[in-house]
C-alpha cells in the first residue's frame, strides 16, 4: 500500500520497496507508537479548540463599521506558516483594524495577532512608526559623534511584542 506512494523518480520496483517496508516489530515498539498517535491526536484537538477559542476572541473585538470596508488586499505571501492558527488571522485582524498589518514587511498573521495582544487595537499612543518601534526597543542605540558611530546595541525593553 505504502509503496504505491513512491515519488516517480524513485529506481526501486513497488516490490523492492514492499520488501523492504515489512519489519519485525516488536509488541512493546507497536505499543509505543500507538500512545504516541493517540497523544498526537489529543493534543491536535486541544491546538483546534485553542484555535477555536482564539477566533472567538478575535471575532469579539471586531468593529461593525458603519461605512463601506474595503476588501481585504492580496496576500504578500502565499506561504503558510508553520503551527500558524486553523482560521484565516488575516481576515480577522483587518475586520478589527479596518488596515491588513501584514502587508508591511516583516509582519506575518501570526506576529501582527500578538502585536494586537500586547498593544491593543488602538495605536495612538505612540505618535509615528519610529516612536512604536523605539517601545518595543527594536531600534538600535546608536551613539554617533561627528558623523561616526561609535557604538551600537539593541536595547532590552518590551519583551512580549519585542520577543515576536
Amino acid at each position: 500500500m505504502l509503496a504505491a506512494y513512491r515519488d516517480i523518480r524513485c529506481h526501486s520496483s513497488i516490490e523492492v520497496i514492499k520488501a523492504a517496508l515489512v519489519g519485525n516489530d516488536r509488541a512493546e515498539h507497536i505499543f509505543a507508537l500507538n500512545q504516541s498517535l493517540e497523544l498526537y491526536d489529543v493534543y491536535q484537538a486541544k491546538i483546534g479548540d485553542c484555535d477555536r477559542k482564539l477566533a472567538a476572541a478575535v471575532a469579539a473585538l471586531t468593529v461593525k463599521a458603519d461605512g463601506h470596508i474595503p476588501a481585504l488586499p492580496k496576500a504578500r505571501t502565499k506561504r503558510k506558516q508553520a503551527n500558524a492558527p486553523s482560521f484565516d488571522v488575516r481576515a480577522a485582524l483587518y475586520g478589527v483594524l479596518g488596515t491588513d498589518l501584514t502587508q508591511i514587511h516583516g509582519l506575518g498573521p501570526a506576529l501582527a495577532l500578538k502585536l494586537v495582544a500586547e498593544c491593543g487595537t488602538d495605536l495612538r499612543a505612540w505618535k509615528s512608526a519610529k516612536h512604536f518601534t523605539s517601545w518595543l526597543c527594536l531600534a538600535p542605540g546608536n551613539k554617533i559623534s561627528g558623523g561616526k558611530l561609535l557604538s551600537s546595541c539593541v536595547f532590552h525593553g518590551m519583551m512580549g511584542a519585542h520577543s515576536s
